[in-house]
């Protein structure tokens, strides 16, 4: 069964692209590596509605230590002895830049061979830290933009102004390196539906975007879980009320990616995506689920595979690759396989090739 105190757990905000690489055989099996991410803080400047990390965390006991900047490197070096180069640690949040060390940290990644991705609100992007964020060799970035309408995209973030920061951000990363990825993420919610083509059309136009990737409504980040949180409560506000144009809107989205579009969507997922807005009550996967292959570390420093299953150890006491390879990890790997749990994780962070879903 799935082990609900570990739902929400700090660092879920992430979103990220894949990185794939096989490791040596390890007491007769091979444990895959495909995706890692630090959620490097669980602080943030913003209130967004779809997100409650600015509240106190319901899970982190607020005099609970954090790694220190050592504990971090020792991390991503033991990381490194099961990862090959290139392997991408991605960076999430909390909002990351928010993060004293993240700069150092980029850099040390990069130094140790790996590529690196943040994703971010942008908030904090000035013409000063994008010229940081231009030194230290982040490989790519992903910022936040629900909609072109500032008071929409306002609204949803809780703060008055930030559509203009984001905004300013995009062109303060471009003036200090051209070359770095950069891409926009947005969830599709009621608020902002009649504005997600024209964002969708506006990246695909603008020479200094490489990429959109969509996501689908989920229950905010850090609060109690509901599986009926989309048919009332205080969060159902976020669900589409019109599920027929929420359809029409994504097939816009598949026409615009088979045509070309800078959509990093695979197309079969945004067919999931219509097929949960119908049936969220119903929508499963119909195949073993790939968290098994996944790492996460939350901004305490604990060790999941899965954020719904057992902690593995913590970067403070625990070795990485100990704890990757550990009987808890064996554990934790067999409950993911049997896990029927209607997640937004591989729908919306982890989606992965042809990955079948289905109704119950």
């Amino acid at each position: 069964m799935v082990n609900l105190k570990q739902q929400n757990k700090p660092g879920m905000g992430l979103r990220g692209r894949l990185s794939k690489l096989f490791l040596p055989r390890v007491s007769g099996k091979i444990n895959t590596l495909e995706f890692s991410c630090f959620g490097i803080t669980d602080d943030c400047i913003l209130k967004c509605k779809m997100c409650h990390k600015w509240k106190e965390d319901i899970f982190i006991k607020t005099n609970q230590t954090v790694p220190t900047l050592q504990d971090w490197k020792n991390c991503i070096c033991s990381l490194k002895r099961i990862a090959s180069d290139n392997f991408q640690i991605n960076f999430g949040g909390g909002e990351p830049f928010l993060k004293k060390d993240i700069i150092e940290l980029i850099a040390f990644c990069r130094a140790k061979g790996f590529k690196t991705n943040v994703a971010t609100n942008g908030y904090l992007i000035d013409p000063g830290m994008a010229k940081e964020i231009a030194a230290c060799g982040l490989n790519s970035i992903i910022i936040s933009l629900d909609s072109l309408n500032a008071g929409t995209h306002d609204y949803l973030r809780g703060v008055t102004g930030v559509y203009g920061r984001v905004m300013e951000s995009i062109t303060n990363l471009e003036s200090s390196r051209d070359a770095l990825y950069k891409g926009i993420c947005c969830a599709i919610y009621d608020k902002n539906l009649d504005d997600i083509l024209a964002l969708a059309e506006w990246v695909d136009k603008d020479k200094r975007l490489n990429s959109i990737y969509f996501m689908a409504a989920m229950q905010p980040n850090n609060t109690q879980l509901d599986s009926t949180w989309y048919a009332q409560g205080d969060f159902n506000f976020l669900w589409p009320k019109d599920i027929q144009k929420v359809c029409a809107v994504i097939d816009r989205l598949i026409e615009l990616k088979k045509n070309g579009a800078k959509i990093t969507n695979q197309i079969n997922q945004l067919e999931a995506f219509k097929l949960y807005y119908q049936h969220p009550e119903r929508f499963v996967k119909n195949t073993k689920c790939n968290m098994d292959s996944a790492l996460h570390i939350s901004s305490c420093g604990d060790i999941f595979l899965c954020y719904r299953w057992a902690v593995l150890g913590n970067i403070k006491t625990d070795d990485l690759v100990k704890a990757w390879h550990s009987e808890i990890a064996t554990g934790a790997r067999a409950d993911i396989a049997t896990c029927k749990s209607n997640c937004h994780f591989l729908l919306n962070c982890f989606f992965k090739d042809d990955y079948p879903f289905g109704l119950s």
